[in-house]
C-alpha cells in the first residue's frame, strides 16, 4: 500500500512516500493554507501513485477532523475536504499524537514534542490520550511552551533551555506514573545528553505513526481518544 505521511509543523512540512526514508520538507508558516499544503504535496509527489494519505496536523482533531483552525499557520482547515482533494482514503490526528504513535513501544509513555511550540500526547497500554502541557503556568508564571518552544532557545540559550526540558521531565514523569518519556520534535537534536528517564525521539517517529495509523484493529475507544494502532477515522 503506497502511503503517503504528512506531518504539518509550524516551521515546515514533512512528507514521506512509502519505503522512501529520505523527507521531502517546504516550509509552512501563517501563510499555508490547506490549498498551499496540496500544492506543495503535489509538487513532492509528482507521478507517485497515492493510495492512503496520513495527516499530522498542529491542532485539535477529533473523529479524524480538525475542530479548530491552528494557531501558527492560515485558515481554512476545519471544513476543507481533504479526502476529495487527495481522491483516496484520508487519516488526521493531532501530529503531536503522530509522532507519539511511532514512538510508542509499550507501556505508559509520556511524549513532549520540542519544535516551534511543544506537543504532548500519552499513550497508555496502546490508548492515545492527547494533551495541551504547553499552557500550565511552570516558573515565574510563565508556560512550559515559554520555556521549552523554539523562541526560548534564542531567548535564555541553549543551557538554560536544556535545564528547563530536564526540569520538566522531572515534574511530568511522576505525574503521569510514565515508564517512560520520549522527546521528539526537531528541537530535540539541541540536547547533549537525555534526562533520566528520557529516549530521543524525532521527526522521522511521525513517520512510522503514519503507516501505523493504517493497521486495522477494532473501535473500541471513545470519540476523544484513539486506539493503537488504529488511531483515527477516514475523514468524509
Amino acid at each position: 500500500m503506497n502511503i503517503l505521511v504528512i506531518d504539518v509543523g509550524g516551521t515546515n512540512v514533512k512528507v514521506w512516500k512509502t519505503e522512501e526514508a529520505e523527507k521531502v520538507k517546504f516550509p509552512s508558516g501563517r501563510d499555508l493554507t490547506p490549498q498551499t499544503l496540496l500544492e506543495g504535496v503535489r509538487e513532492a509527489t509528482e507521478g507517485w501513485p497515492v493510495e492512503r494519505v496520513s495527516i499530522g496536523y498542529p491542532g485539535d482533531v477529533r473523529n479524524g477532523r480538525p475542530i479548530a483552525e491552528p494557531y501558527n499557520l492560515g485558515d481554512g482547515w476545519v471544513d476543507f475536504d481533504f479526502v476529495h482533494a487527495f481522491d483516496c482514503p484520508v487519516r488526521i490526528m493531532n501530529d503531536a499524537c503522530l509522532q507519539a504513535l511511532g514512538s510508542y513501544d509499550g507501556g505508559r509513555m509520556l511524549y513532549l514534542g520540542l519544535g516551534t511550540s511543544i506537543g504532548t500526547a500519552f499513550i497508555t497500554d496502546g490508548v492515545i490520550v492527547p494533551l495541551a502541557l504547553g499552557h500550565p503556568k511552570l516558573w515565574e508564571g510563565e508556560t512550559f511552551e515559554h520555556y521549552l518552544g523554539r523562541a526560548a532557545l534564542t531567548l535564555h540559550g541553549k543551557k538554560r533551555w536544556r535545564q528547563a526540558v530536564a526540569e520538566t521531565a522531572a515534574i511530568l514523569k511522576p505525574a503521569f506514573l510514565a515508564d517512560y518519556i520520549v522527546l521528539g520534535g526537531g528541537n530535540a537534536d539541541e540536547l547533549k545528553e537525555m534526562p533520566p528517564g528520557c529516549r530521543r525521539g524525532g521527526n522521522h517517529n511521525a513517520y512510522f505513526g503514519g503507516l501505523r495509523m493504517w493497521e486495522d484493529i477494532a473501535d473500541s475507544a471513545p470519540s476523544h481518544l484513539a486506539v493503537l494502532p488504529k488511531v483515527a477515522a477516514e475523514t468524509a
